[in-house]
């Protein structure tokens, strides 16, 4: 093929997807022409009825399918999560490229902080269903009353509809955002007003775990006529087929519960080095509340239990007790005089409530408790690595990049960020006998280090812990042995079974 025609919808993201899939095409083919076609649909056409009030069917892509079937254009790109969970015949979808994002971000007036009463600007029932709940832990004040209403238009026009409006905030696909945000010359100019928009706002990164995404956020659909050949061979070339089969699942999944974008539903597969975390959360047509996320390991050995279970360690999170810690003033103080930067806090203990952090650093957690245990101290948190890792989640700036500090305690080796130890770690003096134990769960490497000292006959168990720095540190003592975990509750269902 010499020549290769990609429409999209006119919006200046759809026009950034279309070229983002361009691109990769042309790293691929690059004798190859591309021309851009754009087209409006009934969607974009229709800014008043809400999206839930929509019919089902394509109401964002079926007016480009009509250019594939009519042969004025050779491939759509859509974003993955407008198309209709079942596909009309005569067009199929052939490739996606690399996944962006799949997150949901909430966009925040600065003047919005500690009301009482706020609005929140979505018209996704998914968003509504499961923001209402997280929002009232996640923000770091109380509220009276949270309420959502609906929102029509491109990403630019909803935020600036936010920012001339009475209301407090907007929910966006963050991939949508990165996408907006991308430094594309040809559209940079019509963004310029955006950027400056978005630096008036606070903002926080919605995990998985807590809001999952509509089935195929943040993926591509690259469409095209069923039976056209030599297109399909081309994008066989592009295609990435752990994403094309992360988004087949997804969309299975909601289908199972009746439907697409008017489902009170979030389905979300993350991928792990580990293994695939699998989230599905909502209300179904039946109002029968869903929330489950589990993770499935690649390797069958790290599944389950090797040795029968004697007796496990520890019973209760409260259980888990080998040091006390003590509190560094300095470190403290440093925190407060930090400005512009990134703070990654790794336990919530390590901020005392009352401390002053300014509301231009980014601060992210290790996990979705400690985010509440900061959200609780004052504290605006605007993302976590959701317990995954700091190297799988990482944590990142919206607009600009930030230096990053790591909030730990003294002994802590951070690999790409600066130490501010705000504690120190004392070990406890009477820790019971741990050696009579056959099976732990590990919440720090530290602990572990600090019990096998003690009782070194524990080298003989079998250890288990989260996916994130206790695993990789663990695993290099003891490759292919650690047992990973989403978190320690699965763990313990896990013994007790097995036991």
């Amino acid at each position: 093929m010499n020549e290769l025609t990609i429409i999209s919808r006119k919006s200046t993201l759809a026009k950034l997807q279309a070229i983002e899939v361009s691109e990769v095409i042309k790293k691929k083919y690059p004798e190859i022409k591309i021309i851009f076609k754009t087209k409006d649909t009934s969607g974009d056409i229709d800014l008043t009825t809400p999206l839930h009030k929509m019919p089902e069917m394509g109401v964002f892509t079926s007016d480009i399918r009509e250019e594939l079937l009519s042969g004025k254009a050779d491939i759509a790109v859509h974003s993955w999560k407008d198309l209709p969970v079942d596909l009309e015949e005569g067009t199929e979808v052939a490739a996606t490229i690399k996944r962006a994002d799949p997150r949901d971000v909430l966009i925040f007036k600065k003047s919005s902080f500690k009301k009482k009463k706020l609005e929140i600007f979505t018209s996704s029932p998914r968003r509504q269903e499961n923001l209402s709940k997280f929002l009232k832990k996640a923000f770091p004040f109380e509220m009276d009353s949270l309420s959502f209403t609906d929102i029509r238009g491109n990403i630019l026009t909803r935020v600036q509809k936010l920012k001339d409006s009475n209301a407090d905030g907007l929910v966006i696909a963050k991939a949508a955002l990165d996408r907006l945000l991308s430094p594309i010359e040809e559209i940079t100019t019509e963004l310029d007003s955006f950027k400056k928009n978005l630096n008036g706002f606070l903002w926080m990164v919605i995990p998985c775990s807590q809001n999952p995404c509509a089935p195929g956020q943040g993926a591509l659909a690259v469409e095209v006529k069923s039976g056209n050949k030599k297109v399909v061979e081309l994008l066989n070339e592009i295609n990435d087929l752990d994403v094309f089969k992360d988004v087949e699942d997804e969309r299975k999944k909601l289908k199972k519960y009746g439907g697409g974008c008017h489902q009170k539903i979030g389905v979300s597969i993350e991928n792990h080095p580990l293994g695939k975390i699998t989230t599905e959360k909502g209300l179904t047509p039946e109002n029968e509340f869903i929330d489950e996320r589990c993770f499935s390991p690649f390797k069958k050995k790290l599944s389950g239990f090797e040795n029968l279970i004697e007796d496990f360690y520890p019973k209760s999170k409260k259980d888990f007790k080998l040091f006390s810690r003590s509190k560094i003033d300095e470190g403290i103080k440093e925190i407060e005089a930090i400005k512009n930067s990134g703070l990654y806090i790794s336990r919530a203990s390590s901020i005392e409530k009352g401390i002053a952090i300014d509301l231009s650093n980014v601060i992210w957690t290790s996990g979705i408790e400690n985010w509440f245990k900061l959200a609780r101290k004052g504290i605006w948190v605007n993302g976590t690595s959701d317990s995954l890792g700091e190297e799988q989640s990482k944590p990142s700036s919206l607009l600009e990049q930030v230096n990053w500090f790591l909030v730990s305690h003294i002994d802590s080796e951070p690999k790409d960020k600066k130490l501010i130890a705000t504690y120190k770690l004392v070990p406890e003096k009477d820790v019971e006998d741990l050696s009579k134990y056959s099976h732990f769960y590990w919440m720090s490497i530290s602990s572990f280090k600090e019990a096998l000292k003690r009782f070194p006959s524990i080298e003989n168990a079998e250890h288990s812990c989260g996916l994130g720095k206790t695993f990789d540190e663990l695993n290099k003592l003891y490759p292919n042995k650690i047992k990973p975990f989403l978190k320690y509750e699965d763990w313990l269902e896990k013994v007790k079974e097995a036991k």
